[in-house]
């Protein structure tokens, strides 16, 4: 994992950018809880996604509902998103977010009608950035890992997981909130994210030994 001393996430304030940007496309063409608008600018809509219209795999997760929406999403990925990013590099944190993202997209789509899930659109950031979440903790477990006898590194990784589980609790709890795209999304983001830091961490220690 890098050094993370050089503080500025420039990735992340990127993401950043391009969320608020979008946003204000959605409203200039409509309003971000005009449905229409959504649809039009690429909100997940499954049938319309298996029917071809793959780019909504993408775009879906740069669209938001409303200002609040919009506002914790990205107030959550100011704070994971620069954590994953200083700990794993921004090429590595760019492959976490999109592929959880558009990953969890695609899972959803293709098990949608198996979960009963008709009619749906679905926007927003949360399942690349609970991507971003199983990342934490595949570093956090790493960790513990490599330090299994230090209790801070065992305190932090059970931090982690009661932070999972509250948010899986809170995801089950709010009607608007879709519990599955969530969990593919931080499940995709636990796998990536554990693949990289064990090829990163291996390949060093084999360098190291030459």
């Amino acid at each position: 994992m890098k050094n993370s001393d050089r503080r500025i996430a420039h990735t992340t304030y990127i993401l950043i950018a391009l969320n608020i940007l979008v946003y204000g496309l959605e409203i200039k063409f409509g309003g971000s809880e005009n449905l229409v608008t959504l649809e039009y600018l690429g909100a997940l809509i499954p049938e319309k996604v298996l029917a071809g219209e793959w780019w909504r795999l993408i775009e879906a997760n740069f669209l938001h509902y409303n200002s609040i929406h919009l506002a914790t999403n990205m107030l959550s990925l100011f704070f994971l998103g620069r954590l994953v990013e200083l700990s794993l590099g921004s090429k590595s944190y760019l492959t976490i977010y999109f592929f959880s993202g558009v990953g969890s997209m695609l899972t959803f789509s293709l098990l949608s009608f198996r979960l009963g899930l008709d009619n749906v659109l679905l926007v927003g950031a949360s399942a690349a950035i609970m991507g971003l979440m199983g990342a934490i903790l595949a570093i956090s477990l790493h960790i513990w890992l490599r330090k299994r006898y230090s209790p801070t590194a065992k305190r932090r990784l059970w931090q982690v997981i009661l932070i999972v589980l509250v948010q899986f609790i809170f995801d089950n709890l709010v009607p608007q909130v879709s519990f599955h795209s969530h969990l593919f999304g931080f499940i995709i983001g636990f796998l990536i994210s554990s693949i990289l830091i064990f090829y990163k961490y291996n390949f060093k220690e084999a360098e190291g030994n030459k």
